[in-house]
């Protein structure tokens, strides 16, 4: 890489973050509003007389109750102080939010409509995961006339503090009422367990024809004293009668709240790393795990779905092959160190993908760098039905491309590949952003089909990324 081009390179990171700086100010999406909106005025301290009323609790990352149901009318008010992080509130339709995140705050609004509204912490959670809630509004019902409709899980994810005594889970009746109809429903093992971490559920729900309220699971989490990482376990609906089925099974995640008081070397294995080995595999590699473990539990999903344990290896072993996969596909990784004491927690979530097809590079939605030789690709998850890029190619500096989360957004993320042949026999990969949206980074050989792939969570910015084994395909 010429002199010039590394300059250009520096000038436009520079750049980028002065770019996304401000846009995190100014942009919708997960980045955290200048104010309340969409509250109610003159809000009581702490909620007080209010009988709706949502908390977190101090080093808990889930609402208290994480879902509540009220009459067209009823306010409903949120409230936490003296935690141990920020949070904020915000509808996943985006018509109310609590303002920038805070460790205390009191924030209220009156629901005059019925139906189904989800919210979420945007520091810690999404409109699909995370630490989230649902404020269900009585009278949804809709008369005949409008189907037999379909019954689904709404959300499909939550979190729930281990000390929560219970968790609510929704399922809406949507798209008519129509007739009488139900549905099974019916806990299932994850890594948590039946019996000591979560009391088994099954049964049936049912609907009246003209009925087309939400009806509520309760599910009892069981609090214990030992120090584990966060487990799931799931809810799945069966045999529907009367309607359609829909989404139909519900991941949950329980969050230890169990501490050593002390630093503790039970952690999550470090710098985990996911590599397409084939068109069909992923391999994950890791470095550090605690001394305790006996085993390394390995969860993958595609963007946007559950987590699902996938394997797991001895301790000391250091590295998973994930096979059996499509071809051409990004998945999503995580793992954690289990032993007798317990479970450590999680890692940080990895990106990996498998090979994908020897052709080239699609002009109509990808950059194209290094003259066509590499195709790159960057989507913003706003949301499961939202998802954005941009590009903006770079004439004076072909081997790189800055995105954008939007056509009319400014430049957020640097791409840059470099030849490094000559070196140690790869082309290399680097990456810059100063945003905190969820990012999905990919990037594919068009000679071999070799696909590289990146992803960071929302709310968080990372640091740059350098790859200088990205591609080894330099013959």
């Amino acid at each position: 890489m010429s002199h010039r081009s590394i300059l250009s390179c520096l000038g436009l990171g520079i750049l980028l973050a002065m770019s996304a700086w401000g846009q995190h100010h100014s942009m919708t999406g997960n980045d955290y509003d200048d104010g309340p909106g969409g509250g109610d005025p003159n809000t009581s301290p702490g909620c007080a007389g209010v009988e709706a009323k949502i908390t977190i609790r101090g080093t808990g990352l889930s609402f208290s109750p994480s879902v509540v149901t009220v009459d067209p009318g009823q306010p409903v008010c949120w409230t936490w102080s003296d935690t141990a992080y920020e949070h904020t509130i915000k509808a996943d339709d985006g018509s109310f939010t609590s303002g920038p995140p805070a460790s205390q705050n009191t924030f209220q609004r009156t629901f005059n409509t019925p139906g189904t509204f989800g919210y979420y912490c945007q520091v810690h959670g999404s409109p699909t995961g995370g630490m989230r809630g649902t404020v269900i509004v009585r009278g949804g019902g809709g008369g005949g006339g409008e189907g037999h409709g379909t019954l689904e899980m709404s959300p499909n994810s939550y979190t729930v503090d281990e000390n929560a005594g219970s968790l609510t889970v929704v399922v809406q009746r949507t798209g008519g009422s129509d007739g009488s109809a139900s549905v099974k429903f019916a806990t299932g093992n994850g890594s948590a367990k039946v019996n000591k971490d979560f009391t088994r559920r099954s049964g049936t729900l049912s609907w009246g024809s003209g009925d087309q309220d939400p009806k509520t699971i309760e599910v009892p989490i069981r609090n214990d004293s030992s120090r584990e990482g966060d487990e799931t376990f799931t809810i799945k609906l069966s045999k529907a009668s009367g309607a359609g089925l829909g989404s139909s099974t519900a991941t949950v995640t329980i969050h230890d709240d169990d501490s050593s008081g002390c630093a503790s070397s039970f952690a999550a294995p470090t710098q985990v790393q996911a590599r397409g080995q084939s068109d069909s595999e992923i391999r994950l590699t890791w470095a550090a795990e605690p001394s305790a473990a006996s085993e390394i539990r390995v969860e993958r999903r595609l963007p946007g779905a559950p987590f699902r344990e996938v394997g797991s290896v001895a301790a000391g072993v250091g590295s998973f092959t994930d096979s059996g996969l499509p071809a051409g596909t990004v998945f999503q990784y995580r793992v954690r160190a289990v032993g007798t004491d317990g479970g450590a927690a999680f890692s940080d979530i990895v990106a990996g993908a498998t090979d994908g097809a020897a052709a080239p590079c699609d002009e109509t939605r990808a950059a194209c760098l290094g003259g066509g030789r590499f195709e790159a690709l960057v989507e913003w998850h706003r949301s499961p039905v939202d998802r954005q890029t941009g590009r903006i190619f770079l004439p004076e500096a072909p081997n790189s491309g800055l995105f954008a989360s939007s056509s009319s957004a400014e430049p957020q993320l640097l791409v840059n590949v470099h030849d490094g042949c000559g070196v140690n026999g790869h082309y290399w990969l680097s990456l810059a952003t100063a945003s905190d949206l969820e990012v999905t980074v990919r990037v594919r050989d068009t000679l071999t089909g070799k696909t590289w792939a990146y992803f960071n969570p929302a709310g968080r910015v990372p640091a740059p990324v350098r790859d200088v084994e990205a591609f080894a395909s330099c013959d």
